[in-house]
């Protein structure tokens, strides 16, 4: 979405008139639900060999009860080892990770130049509000790591560009 914004000069007042008015801002939100993902075991409980992952039992929704930290995402201790030679009864993507949330936003404006030709100024913020988006945690159950995030989505960048148009 791209809104104009009103003069905040009036028209003649010399420079001062060119600097301040002609601006354009636009802006996108990107909201998203954490995708959901599969706890799988680090060892061959039921002793298949090498393949497919296998999962722990759940014995309860692994989704409620966490703290929702970095430290500890979801409740890791819903999760218990099967017995030897079976297969846990937790379900694929039973779990899910953060959500995302970023506003990305840019200010405008176009310097008409002589003949067809002009600059476009451009100020870009991405993440305009330095929101932390957590990465998926570790789904390694019984490890140290089990349920901790360790990485995040890029913090706030800005960008300044300058187009000429002929």
């Amino acid at each position: 979405m791209t809104y104009a914004l009103p003069d905040f000069v009036p028209a003649g007042s010399g420079w001062s008139s060119h600097v301040a008015n002609g601006w354009r801002v636009n802006g996108i939100l990107l909201a998203q639900t954490g995708a959901p993902f599969t706890v799988n075991l680090g060892t061959d409980r039921a002793n298949i060999g090498s393949g497919p992952a296998q999962r722990p039992d759940a014995t309860c929704d692994a989704n409620e009860g966490g703290a929702r930290t970095a430290a500890q995402w979801f409740n890791t201790g819903c999760f218990a080892l099967p017995a030897l030679y079976s297969f846990g009864n937790a379900a694929r993507n039973s779990v899910t990770a953060p959500g995302y949330v970023s506003i990305d936003a840019a200010v405008v404006k176009d310097v008409d130049l002589p003949g067809e030709q002009r600059l476009e100024l451009r100020l870009e913020a991405f993440n305009l509000f330095n929101a932390t988006n957590f990465d998926v945690p570790n789904r390694i159950a019984f490890t140290p790591n089990f349920g901790r995030i360790f990485s995040a989505g890029p913090a706030r960048q800005l960008q300044l560009g300058v187009k000429f148009f002929f």
